[in-house]
């Protein structure tokens, strides 16, 4: 499995990016619901009025007319009416929710991108891992490969009287250390792939073979470069973009509380068993409403929402500040893990060759058995330094994608994964 198919698993079968996905939908919703609120609405209501006596309308006496009475309808009187209601001005209320509804959306989108580059890594991470433990359970498996041949060798020079027992015990008790770290790796190994399998969600036993190499690869962004970039895409500072604005938005959205509203109504109303009993009546109607008082209510709203733009303002000023100090960090730890790499690699080949010495020196007896396990034990480091540097740098080079917010998957082989 190569890399590039390890990161598609991990998008396609995350519960995380479904649950983006899903609040993306749901801002896409909010949004069109704040622009169904331009549009006219068509409403229709329904009253029925049980009265306890008949409604009358009384006319004083004029003399010579005597006082008379009559009834204003009956018992139950019903009336039903459907109307048509298209606000004309409400002092911005309705651009400010339809455009902060599409800042949701936007943040919504951003969110996503934030969580896929945070998956992106986490595949890196458990990627490498996995490679890195292979490596180190080969060098463990090496290191017991030599002690054990180190060993024959050793008490073969002990039965002839060539070197003293206690030089076979040293490589004995080291043996047994050496072998103690082989279970060690082995379990680490095993650990690594349990989570890489976790984070791919399959069966934690399921086997794992990788394709990828652990090499070494450049990188070529500089650091202005990787402190340009990120001030462009990194997706807090994006987050905190969008939530400036949607906190200018909510400053207007307060102040459109100071303006009156208009509305246009059409109305047909359907009246029986009133006085004034009609069978269809059709009617226009303009709505004006002005909150004139309301304790300075409008008014502190709109105080408390400028408030929160000023702080929103205060912390990108602050959150720009911490990710380019990020960016930085990651920088020079990928620049540190390169030059890790370069001496660990020239240290392995002199190690190799310390060791191919000494042994042959032990064999013409003109060096000790202790010298021996010091060579060994300085090629087993050399080589856990080398590949440990290795998969360093490889992650630290996609820890400071992240850090800039361009982290992508990589690009799959144009033959297809094998």
């Amino acid at each position: 499995m190569s890399l590039a198919q390890a990161v598609a698993i991990v998008l396609e079968k995350s519960p995380l990016s479904e649950a983006t996905a899903q609040g993306i939908s749901a801002a896409r919703m909010e949004q069109k619901a704040a622009r169904g609120e331009f549009l006219p609405k068509l409403k229709t209501g329904f009253d029925f009025t049980v009265f306890d006596q008949v409604p009358t309308i009384e006319i004083p006496a004029m003399p010579p007319i005597p006082a008379q009475q009559f009834e204003a309808g009956s018992y139950r009187q019903l009336s039903a009416t459907t109307s048509l209601e298209q606000p004309l001005f409400t002092g911005g209320a309705l651009l400010s929710q339809y455009r902060l509804a599409g800042l949701g959306l936007n943040e919504s989108e951003v969110r996503r991108e934030a969580v896929r580059q945070d998956l992106v890594l986490k595949t890196h991470e458990a990627y490498f891992g996995v490679l890195v433990s292979e490596k180190l359970l080969d060098v463990a498996d090496q290191a017991v490969a030599q002690l054990e041949s180190h060993e024959q060798v050793a008490r073969h020079f002990y039965e002839t009287g060539m070197i003293p027992k206690n030089d076979v015990l040293k490589v004995v008790v080291q043996l047994a250390d050496t072998r103690r770290k082989r279970i060690q790796a082995s379990h680490q190994l095993d650990m690594a792939r349990s989570q890489f399998n976790t984070l791919l969600r399959r069966d934690m036993d399921a086997p794992v073979l990788l394709s990828e190499p652990l090499e070494e690869k450049p990188y070529e962004r500089s650091l202005e470069d990787c402190l340009r970039i990120a001030r462009e895409r990194h997706p807090d500072l994006l987050l905190s973009d969008l939530a400036i604005r949607k906190a200018d938005q909510s400053v207007r959205l307060a102040r459109s509380g100071l303006f009156p509203h208009l509305g246009l109504v059409g109305a047909l109303t359907h009246e029986q068993g009133g006085f004034a009993e009609a069978d269809k009546v059709l009617s226009a109607t303009l709505h004006a409403e002005w909150s004139v008082w309301e304790w300075g209510s409008t008014y502190y709203r709109m105080k408390s929402a400028q408030a929160l733009l000023a702080a929103a303002r205060a912390q990108d000023a602050q959150l720009r500040d911490r990710i380019l100090l990020e960016v930085r960090q990651a920088f020079l730890a990928v620049r540190e893990w390169k030059e890790a790499v370069g001496v660990a690699r020239a240290s392995i080949e002199q190690a190799k060759e310390n060791f191919r010495i000494t042994e042959e020196q032990f064999k013409a007896s003109v060096t000790t058995s202790t010298e021996v396990l010091d060579a060994q034990t300085l090629l087993a480091q050399a080589q856990v330094n080398f590949y440990s540097a290795l998969s360093e740098y490889n992650v630290s080079i996609a820890r400071l994608e992240k850090a800039m917010g361009v982290l992508e998957p990589p690009a799959r082989p144009a033959g297809g994964d094998r």
